[in-house]
């Protein structure tokens, strides 16, 4: 670990040290079931300190075996993490079938192109390869958490803070990681410290605001569909939801092309 420096090694202990805390806070307040999979990419995260930890004091930082564990860490966790984005956009749509039905094709066709994306823009530099996969995500990750959060305004969509502050915590750092991984596909061999670094001290502070969104259990959710009763969501919503409604309405006809149309 000689070759971390002692600030990084010590980051990377608070941030262990933090995403621990914030797996015993979901676990304590009784949020996993509400978020599983966003307790999962916790989880996984912690798991990657502990791999990466063991791989750099037994091979060193520069080492091909660190590098190697590093991106197989890296692409599960980044799995890890798209899980826990459709399910925010789960939580915030899921009561409305159609629009939900719709933003999951629109986020797999997303993924799908990044991945193209990402393999044609490297393909003259194959060391990085995973790097500007991984920066395409960061890219599509902010993009959709941005829209949804636009969405949710403009149809006041109600959002609950717990929620906000998830998103909030999810789009800064795909943003940080978008823009650490930009850098460093232009100034490698100067950058890779530093990268380490501020990356870690992105997710450090994410870490402690979804401590924060996560200090109370997850409100309970209404079962019930919102759009049961079309009159009384009329008389108790504002006009500007009734949009939506329709909208929502719409989508359902066409995914189900099969239902008769009045």
């Amino acid at each position: 670990m000689n070759d971390l420096g002692l600030f990084t090694q010590s980051v990377w202990a608070v941030t262990a040290v933090v995403q621990a805390l914030l797996l015993c806070l979901l676990l304590a307040r009784k949020n996993v079931s509400s978020y599983p999979a966003f307790s999962a990419y916790i989880f996984m995260t912690l798991a990657q300190s502990g791999l990466l930890f063991m791989a750099i004091k037994g091979w060193g930082f520069s080492s091909t075996v660190a590098w190697r564990v590093g991106w197989a860490t890296q692409c599960v966790v980044l799995g890890a993490r798209a899980f826990a984005v459709a399910e925010l956009c789960r939580h915030v749509l899921g009561r409305f079938l159609g629009v939900w039905t719709s933003a999951r094709w629109i986020l797999l066709g997303s993924g799908t192109a990044v991945l193209l994306y990402a393999l044609i823009a490297a393909s003259h530099q194959w060391r990085l390869v995973l790097n500007t996969a991984e920066l395409g995500l960061e890219l599509a990750t902010a993009a959709v958490i941005v829209m949804l959060l636009l969405f949710a305004r403009y149809y006041d969509v109600a959002v609950d803070p717990q929620l906000r502050l998830l998103a909030l915590g999810l789009c800064l750092y795909s943003c940080a990681s978008a823009l650490n991984d930009a850098v460093l596909e232009r100034w490698l061999d100067r950058y890779v410290t530093l990268w380490n670094v501020f990356g870690m001290a992105a997710f450090l502070a994410c870490l402690l605001l979804w401590s924060w969104a996560f200090r109370k259990p997850a409100p309970q959710t209404v079962a019930a569909p919102l759009f049961s009763s079309g009159s009384v969501y009329l008389n108790i919503i504002p006009e500007m939801n009734s949009r939506l409604r329709s909208l929502n309405e719409q989508l359902i006809e066409f995914w189900r092309p099969e239902a008769p149309r009045t």
